[in-house]
C-alpha cells in the first residue's frame, strides 16, 4: 500500500516545492516589476498653420501632457525645441538612421542602448508624462539648403526665423492652453538649434523666462541675405541679463572647444548662468541632447520662480530694426553690423555700432532713432544731456514726453552716453568708457587705466568711491579704491587712474570690474583691457596684397588689393597668411594689430573664411592699408593671432571629436615696406 502511494506523494511533494519556489521568486521579481511600472506618455499631435512671414503652410509638433484633453480648465507653459542639423519637427522617419544626432529624443526611447546613454526613460515624452508643460516643436526645413536647418550660414532664401518665432509663439498661444505670458515661456535646442535657442533668447529676453542649449554651434553667419553677418555669441553673454541660461558640454563634443569658449566667457559676466559638463557615462560623452530631465527641470524651477524684468540691461542686434524690452530701435543701415544698447535704464542709455564683434570700428554715418518703453510720466518735458564719446561733447536739449510716456532720441551711429532727467532728480553717474596709457600692452607691463565717468543726471554727487576688482586671477589691480570729490551735474570726470598688470602671457583679455559707491547708490560696469603678448616670432608667411592663397573650404582664393608681388608695397591692403604645423596645405589668416602711423587701423577691415570643422565658427582675417606716403624701407612691426587646426586620432575617436580642436597662436613679425 505504501509502494502504491509513493508515486502520488512524490508528485505532491514536488509540486509543494515548485509552488514555494514560485511564490519565493515572485517575491524577489515583484518589486522590480513595481519599480518600473508601465508609465503613460506624453501625447503627440502634429499639426500646420499658416506663416505670414514665410507666406507658407509650416508644420510644427506638440507634445501635450497625457490629460490634456481631461482637464480643459487647465493651461500650461511651454518650452519651446529646436532641433539640430538634419533634423524635422516630427523626427526621422520610422527605421531611419538620423543624422542629427537627436533620434531617440525626439518622441520615445528607441530600444537602441548604444545611442541611449545611462537612462531610456530621459526623453519628450517621459517628461511631459511627469511634468505639466507642453513642448512645441518648429520646423527648421529649408528647402534650398537641406539636411542644414534655418536658411543661415550661408543665407540662401532670406528666410528669418528669428521673425518667425513670435509668430509661432502668438499661434500656440492663440489654439492651445498656454500660460500664454513671458514667465512661462522658455527655449532649448540641440548644435544648431542650441545656436538659435541662443539667437532667439538673446533677441527676444522680453518674451521668454529661460533658455537653454545642448552642445551648441557657437556662432554662425545669420541675419537678412543681403546684411548677413557672423555672429559669435561668446562675445553677445551681456544680452541674457535677467535671464537665466544653461548650457550642456559634451567631453568628446566635436563643438565642445567653442562651447567651453563661451562657458568660459559667460562665468565672468554675472550672469544667472550655468554650465553641466557631462563624460563617457552619457552617450560616451558625444554630441547630442542628454539629461533632457536637469535641463529641463531648470525651466520649470524659472515657470515657479520667474525673474523680474531687469532694472538695467544691455543688447547686441544684428538686425538694423529691431524691439526689446519695448525699446523700439530704427536705423537707415543698409550694410552688414551691429547695435549695441549698453545699460539702458530710466537715467538713459549708451549707444554704439560696430562692423564687427567685438573690436570692429564703428559703422559710419547711420541714422538712428530711438523710442524708450513707457517709463517716464506722460506729457512732460525732460532734460537730455547727450555725449559724444570720442570727442568728449556735451549737449543738453530738451523734450517732451508723448501720451503714452515714451522719449524719442534721434542721433547718430557715433558712439554716445545719453542721460534723461527732470528737474528735482539727482546726479547720476556713469562709465563712458575709459583709456589706456599703452595701447597694445603685453605681460608684465604695467598700464594705466582712467575711468572716464559721466554725471548725467540731475544734479551734483559728492564722494563718488571708485574700486576697480580683476576677474581674473592672474590680473593684478595695483590700486585700493578711490574716493573723488564733487563730480557737477552735466560734466566728465577722468582725474583717477588704476594701474594694472597681467601675470599671464596667455591672457588675451582682461575682464575687470568697475564699482561705484555714491549716495547711498551702487552701481558696476564690466570691462576688458586686451594684452598683447606674443608666444612666439613668427618667421614663416605671406603676404597677400592681391594674390590668391589656399583656404580650408573656399580653396584658391583672391586676397588683398594691389600688385600680387608678395610684397609690401605702400597704398597695399594685405593679409598675412601662415602654415599650421600639422596642415602644410592651407593658409591660416591672421588678426592684425599695430600701433604704427604707417598702417591705417582705423578704416581696417575684417574678412572671414570657413572653418573645416562643423561648427559654423570662422577665421577671422584682418586686412590693412599701408599709407601711400610711407617710406622706402620701413619696417613696420605686427601684433597677430591666428587658429590652426590640431589633427587627432580618428581611429581612436570613433566620432573624430578629436580632429577639430584648434589652438590659438599670438606671434610677433615684422614686414619691410618697398616701393
Amino acid at each position: 500500500m505504501m509502494t502504491s502511494l509513493n508515486p502520488a506523494f512524490h508528485f505532491f511533494k514536488y509540486n509543494v516545492r515548485r509552488a514555494i519556489l514560485l511564490a519565493t521568486l515572485l517575491a524577489f521579481t515583484l518589486p522590480l516589476v513595481q519599480a518600473q511600472p508601465s508609465r503613460s506618455k506624453g501625447i503627440i499631435e502634429d499639426g500646420k498653420h499658416y506663416s505670414k512671414v514665410f507666406k507658407e503652410e509650416r508644420n510644427f509638433r506638440l507634445i501635450l501632457p497625457a490629460d490634456y484633453h481631461q482637464h480643459p480648465e487647465r493651461r500650461y507653459p511651454v518650452i519651446y525645441y529646436f532641433h539640430g542639423n538634419a533634423g524635422r519637427f516630427n523626427g526621422p522617419a520610422e527605421g531611419e538612421v538620423s543624422r542629427s544626432g537627436e533620434a531617440r529624443y525626439y518622441d520615445d526611447f528607441n530600444g537602441n542602448y548604444e545611442r541611449t546613454g545611462p537612462d531610456s526613460l530621459d526623453n519628450f515624452t517621459s517628461y511631459v508624462a511627469d511634468n505639466d508643460v507642453i513642448i512645441a516643436k518648429w520646423d527648421g526645413y529649408v528647402p534650398a539648403q537641406y539636411p542644414r536647418p534655418y536658411d543661415i550660414a550661408p543665407v540662401k532664401e532670406d528666410r528669418q526665423f528669428v521673425d518667425y518665432f513670435p509668430e509661432f509663439v502668438e499661434y500656440i498661444d492663440a489654439n492651445y492652453r498656454t500660460k500664454a505670458y513671458r514667465e512661462a515661456r522658455a527655449v532649448s535646442g540641440l548644435s544648431m538649434g542650441g545656436f538659435m535657442s541662443m539667437l532667439v533668447a538673446s533677441k527676444y529676453p522680453h518674451l521668454l523666462s529661460s533658455a537653454s542649449f545642448f552642445c551648441p554651434s557657437a556662432s554662425f553667419t545669420v541675419g537678412p541675405k543681403a546684411l548677413q553677418i557672423y555672429t559669435p555669441f561668446k562675445e553677445m553673454g551681456r544680452n541674457f541679463v535677467g535671464m537665466p541660461i544653461r548650457m550642456h558640454l559634451g567631453s568628446k563634443d566635436f563643438l565642445r572647444q567653442h562651447d567651453q569658449e563661451i562657458d568660459d566667457a559667460y562665468k565672468t559676466l554675472e550672469l544667472n548662468y550655468e554650465s553641466w559638463h557631462y563624460g563617457i557615462g552619457y552617450f560616451r560623452g558625444f554630441h547630442n541632447a542628454v539629461n533632457i530631465k536637469s535641463q529641463f527641470d531648470f525651466h520649470m524651477h524659472y515657470f515657479r520662480m520667474p525673474l523680474a524684468k531687469p532694472d538695467k540691461w544691455h543688447h547686441i542686434d544684428l538686425y538694423p530694426n529691431f524691439s526689446v524690452w519695448n525699446y523700439e530701435v530704427k536705423t537707415d543701415r543698409k550694410v552688414p553690423g551691429f547695435t549695441l544698447l549698453d545699460d539702458v535704464r530710466r537715467e538713459g542709455f549708451s549707444l554704439q555700432t560696430k562692423k564687427w564683434l567685438p573690436d570692429g570700428p564703428t559703422l559710419p554715418g547711420l541714422s538712428v532713432n530711438i523710442t524708450t518703453d513707457s517709463i517716464y510720466k506722460p506729457n512732460t518735458t525732460f532734460e537730455l544731456l547727450e555725449l559724444n564719446v570720442p570727442t568728449r561733447k556735451i549737449t543738453h536739449k530738451n523734450l517732451r514726453s508723448d501720451l503714452k510716456g515714451r522719449i524719442q532720441w534721434q542721433g547718430n551711429s557715433e558712439h554716445s552716453n545719453i542721460g534723461i532727467y527732470k528737474n528735482g532728480d539727482p546726479g547720476h553717474i556713469t562709465l563712458a568708457t575709459y583709456t589706456l596709457d599703452r595701447q597694445m600692452p603685453g605681460v608684465g607691463d604695467i598700464v594705466s587705466l582712467t575711468p572716464l565717468l559721466f554725471n548725467k543726471g540731475g544734479a551734483a554727487v559728492d564722494s563718488v568711491r571708485i574700486e576697480l576688482i580683476a576677474q581674473d586671477q592672474d590680473v593684478e589691480v595695483m590700486d585700493p579704491a578711490i574716493t573723488v570729490g564733487k563730480i557737477l551735474q552735466g560734466t566728465l570726470y577722468d582725474k583717477t587712474a588704476f594701474k594694472i598688470r597681467s601675470r599671464n602671457a596667455n591672457l588675451d583679455r582682461a575682464k575687470l570690474k568697475l564699482l561705484l559707491t555714491y549716495q547711498g547708490k551702487k552701481d558696476q560696469f564690466l570691462l576688458e583691457v586686451p594684452f598683447y603678448s606674443p608666444e612666439k616670432t613668427l618667421t614663416k608667411f605671406e603676404i597677400a596684397d592681391g594674390r590668391n592663397v589656399n583656404l580650408e573650404v573656399e580653396n584658391q582664393t583672391r586676397v588683398g588689393e594691389g600688385n600680387g608681388d608678395g610684397t609690401v608695397n605702400p597704398g597695399e591692403w594685405i593679409s598675412i597668411f601662415t602654415k599650421s604645423e600639422l596642415d602644410s596645405l592651407h593658409d591660416f589668416g591672421l588678426q592684425l594689430f599695430t600701433e604704427d602711423p604707417n598702417v591705417m587701423m582705423e578704416n581696417r577691415r575684417m574678412l572671414f573664411f570657413a572653418r573645416a570643422d562643423w561648427s559654423g565658427a570662422q577665421r577671422l582675417t584682418s586686412q590693412v592699408q599701408i599709407r601711400k606716403d610711407c617710406p622706402d624701407g620701413h619696417e613696420i612691426k605686427f601684433y597677430g593671432i591666428y587658429e590652426y587646426p590640431k589633427t587627432g586620432n580618428t581611429r581612436r575617436d570613433s566620432h573624430g571629436a578629436h580632429s577639430f580642436i584648434h589652438e590659438t597662436r599670438r606671434v610677433s613679425f615684422t614686414v619691410k615696406v618697398k616701393k
